[in-house]
């Protein structure tokens, strides 16, 4: 049968693990040990739930094994550390409310719960962690310590958390923006829009300043503290965004990758190249072929870091046995000359807004450029993995598009008096739309301008970087339209396009472009959702908001 009792901190501190980190998120000074308490358990324990907040609260599961074994230790006392030395199963969640003043939790065995959602304290646990469903630690001044291994559905490390993770990991969606390891959002937020839903979205943020501001915490902590989850099912991440994983050996430059990323179905049947971009980076696959103008293209992935860097990554094909001897007889026994794939790697560097010139690139002589090269080409395998995911499965989030963002949605949405009253001029930088939280939206009405025709058109804006040197003014936004084209005969043809920065002529929006689609749904969900209700409550100021 296990035991609590409240005893102040000095009186635990030869149990605290050398390497757990306690004493300085518990004891700054000789003052802190004499005036803070500890709650020790000894055995093994199960909880329904643990609120690091208040864990000695009325009704509250710790309260019920607590015996007051010190004495002198005040009903009204709350822990700094609540510690267990044996192993905690908690059936349910272990939660705090806010990021500072919860308890600090230590555990010297293995801890197992359904859902985690913590921050501002130390989590400590000396075995193995494992969480059913959701994990979330968010900063800052917090710290998260496992020394014998995390398994978690989904983990998710925000804010200025420190994170310290021992032993084997298994994490199925990971999104870590704390240790600058490999994740699912490293390259886009747009996997937290999927794998959280939208009842659980703080406002419309654009992801350019990471998961945190995406997703209400609070309501998070509700949910989980409820008995339900906060997530999506894994089959339901999986049907939205499957990922290819085996499309590359591995995240090296290498003839084998580049080969593999210029042969995907990104690049459509009878096409020779393809293009894409994230944030501040575009890249164009390019497909060995001889172009319009008789010029012989390699294998090649070019990639731009806006204004900063261009990267040339080819592949060419070389005669194994080069010479004129070599060629005749090739071509007297009617066969093609044997190669060998050989790596080209270039790169150069912006000053000023301006490129300089193309130089080799390779780790010991251009590391700062071989780093950003690394980066931006794992950014590209990440855009490929899950456009050929898309692909395999039959592009499930463009099916979506097509079901959801129709034609005669766009129209009934921009018929509504904010769009026909207020922002009404598709040419008067005043009346063209408005921002709603991190998105600027706008409409335009089907009119004739200087004697030309223009049909239905609606936009999501929002800003991406920085202008850098030579950019127009506000030149640092993306884009993404829906324009309707009347038809002769049945509903109105529905296009979807977008463009990477002001500057840029829109593109049609590829169907296998997963991220910018996933995007673009929670967009126009969420605008459409804040504008009806405004309307709904109030449809004569509704055009003022």
């Amino acid at each position: 049968m296990p035991t609590a009792r409240l005893c102040p901190l000095a009186e635990v501190v030869h149990r605290w693990p050398a390497d757990s980190g306690l004493p300085e998120h518990l004891a700054p000074g000789p003052a802190a040990l004499a005036q803070g308490w500890a709650l020790c358990i000894t055995g093994d324990v199960q909880l329904p739930a643990l609120e690091l907040d208040a864990p000695l609260a009325s009704g509250s599961p710790l309260r019920a094994l607590w015996q007051d074994g010190a004495g002198d230790a005040p009903d009204h006392a709350q822990p700094l550390l609540i510690l267990f030395e044996g192993h905690l199963q908690i059936d349910g969640a272990l939660t705090c409310a806010r990021t500072d003043g919860a308890a600090h939790l230590a555990v010297l065995g293995d801890a197992r719960m359904r859902n985690a959602v913590i921050g501002g304290q130390l989590l400590y646990v000396q075995g193995a962690l494992e969480v059913a469903d959701l994990l979330w630690c968010d900063g800052p001044g917090g710290a998260f310590c496992v020394r014998g291994g995390l398994a978690a559905r989904v983990a998710l490390f925000t804010g200025q958390c420190a994170v310290d993770v021992a032993g084997p990991q298994q994490v199925e969606v990971l999104m870590d923006e704390v240790r600058g390891v490999p994740h699912r959002a490293e390259f886009s937020s747009e996997i937290a829009g999927i794998v959280f839903p939208p009842e659980f979205h703080d406002g419309i943020g654009d992801g350019e300043s990471g998961i945190r501001p995406l997703i209400d915490r609070a309501r998070v902590v509700a949910a989980v503290r409820a008995g339900q989850s906060a997530t999506r099912t894994s089959a339901e991440i999986q049907s939205a965004q499957p990922l290819q994983a085996d499309l590359f050996a591995d995240e090296a430059i290498s003839v084998r990758n580049i080969l593999a990323a210029v042969r995907t179905p990104v690049i459509g049947p009878k096409e020779h190249t393809a293009a894409g971009w994230f944030r501040q980076t575009d890249f164009l696959l390019c497909q060995r072929h001889v172009d319009a103008e008789g010029d012989a293209r390699d294998d090649n992935v070019f990639i731009a870091v806006w204004k900063t860097w261009d990267f040339y990554l080819s592949v060419s094909h070389e005669p194994e046995h080069p010479g004129l001897l070599a060629r005749l007889a090739a071509a007297a026994r009617g066969r093609k000359m044997p190669t060998t794939a050989q790596l080209a790697l270039l790169y150069r560097a912006y000053h000023g807004g301006k490129p300089g010139a193309w130089q080799p690139l390779a780790p010991d002589t251009a590391p700062e450029a071989w780093r950003a090269c690394n980066h931006a080409w794992r950014g590209v395998l990440d855009y490929l993995r899950k456009a050929v995911g898309q692909h395999r499965a039959r592009y499930p989030l463009h099916q979506r598009l097509l079901a959801e963002l129709t034609a005669q949605r766009i129209e009934d949405f921009t018929t509504l008096p904010i769009f026909t009253e207020r922002y009404n001029d598709w040419w008067d930088g005043a009346k063209n739309g408005w921002w709603e939280c991190d998105v600027w939206v706008g409409a335009r009405q089907p009119c004739m301008h200087d004697g030309e025709p223009w049909g239905r058109a609606y936009k999501l804006s929002w800003h991406n970087g920085t202008e850098a040197p030579g950019d127009a003014q506000d030149n640092a936004h993306s884009a993404y339209q829906i324009t309707l084209e009347a038809a002769l005969h049945g509903p109105a043809l529905v296009q979807y396009t977008y463009a990477q920065r002001q500057s840029d002529a829109r593109a049609p929006l590829p169907r296998s472009a997963a991220d910018h689609i996933a995007r673009l749904l929670r967009f126009a969900a969420a605008v459409e959702t804040r504008v009806r209700a405004r309307h709904e409550q109030d449809p004569g100021r509704e055009a003022d908001a």
